[in-house]
């Protein structure tokens, strides 16, 4: 095929070395590298296996990636992109370049393991037909993001002095035995520290499994509610964690993302609820610390009218209760902010409760 690509749909070794070859500044600093590793290697006349490769780390640039007609993909579901970290590798990038290379791999290669590849910059998605012209970002998407709209902004720049002229690096990974999920979580999860809803976001691209508790979390986290409140909401208690999700993610499901029993009751919970408070409040572990309180509470023979009492409740929330919970504060030396939120829902369904029994 023109351009160096491979009809299996991988970008073939004789391209990879012309990359190679044409990234001159940085192959005799990978010659350097390897040359100090051989020192270290050898002991008297007995050199390691390993040092008989003939580099250590082979490095490309996107300019010559795309004069190959090779374009950048990622995975779908992968972490989404924070605007702020965007900003900030921005003037980074801009004063100091790219310090560490991303890593990548072949479209061909992700694809072949069900995971679903798009386009960088557009989002459609990779198909065998254009699957040979991609490689893939395991990592620096914000990086790569960054590269993309300093080059962008250069057309705004009118002093040739002030315009960005750094190249953008990348690397196949050192470790292409290692299965892309099984990576991509050491990546992110070891190197780069996710969040809440990035763990939810990396087990919802790597289980192939249904689990609709893991779907319902994954809907409320990706609209900003922490993955410890979403999880209460669920399943009335914050056991799918980030221990939880990464053993999904390494293979391993729990019982606790298995278990639909709670699944309906907390939907109904949660509609009653975000029908009476802000969706600031909601996405807040406050209110339904308080609803798993009362659930505590609540004798066995009452808990099967539960769901039903506390819908109605907080179905019944008027605006005038509502907006004192919302935007309540503690005070240093007084009462926290848990407690104010607390006492003020108890005092809502006693209330209720009694005018229940009055009636």
């Amino acid at each position: 095929m023109s351009n160096g690509i491979t009809s299996n749909g991988s970008i073939n070794e004789q391209v990879k070395n012309e990359l190679m070859q044409q990234e001159e500044r940085l192959a005799s600093q990978n010659a350097q590298v390897n040359g100090n590793v051989a020192d270290q290697a050898t002991s008297g006349n007995e050199q390691n296996d390993f040092v008989k490769m003939e580099k250590v780390l082979e490095v490309l640039s996107l300019a010559v990636l795309q004069s190959k007609g090779v374009k950048i993909a990622r995975l779908e579901g992968n972490r989404d992109l924070n605007e702020k970290a965007v900003k900030a590798k921005m003037k980074s990038m801009k004063q100091y370049g790219q310090l560490v290379p991303a890593i990548i791999v072949d479209a061909a290669t992700a694809r072949k393991q069900g995971l679903k590849v798009v386009d960088f910059s557009t989002g459609e998605e990779v198909t065998d037909q254009n699957e040979a012209f991609y490689v893939v970002l395991l990592d620096a998407n914000h990086r790569y993001e960054a590269h993309l709209r300093l080059m962008a902004a250069n057309d705004k720049v009118k002093e040739e002095a002030d315009k960005y002229t750094g190249e953008f690096y990348l690397v196949y990974s050192l470790c292409p035995a290692v299965a892309i999920d099984k990576a991509l979580a050491e990546i992110n999860i070891a190197t780069t520290p996710w969040k809440g809803a990035d763990f939810v976001k990396g087990a919802k691209m790597m289980v192939e499994a249904e689990l609709p508790v893991l779907d319902a979390i994954a809907e409320e986290t990706s609209q900003g509610m922490s993955l410890d409140t979403a999880s209460k909401v669920f399943l009335l208690n914050g056991k799918v964690n980030k221990t939880i999700l990464v053993k999904a993610i390494n293979g391993s499901i729990d019982e606790c993302l298995l278990n639909t029993a709670g699944l309906e009751r907390g939907r109904r919970i949660l509609e009653a609820a975000k029908s009476s408070f802000s969706s600031d409040f909601i996405k807040t572990r406050n209110w339904i610390d308080w609803v798993i309180a009362i659930y505590e509470k609540t004798s066995d023979a009452e808990k099967g009218q539960f769901t039903e009492e506390m819908v109605k409740f907080l179905s019944s929330i008027k605006r005038e209760d509502a907006e004192p919970l919302e935007k309540a504060k503690g005070k240093r030396g007084g009462q926290s902010k848990d407690t104010i939120i607390n006492e003020g829902l108890n005092a809502l369904w006693a209330k209720r409760r009694k005018a229940v029994l009055a009636a």
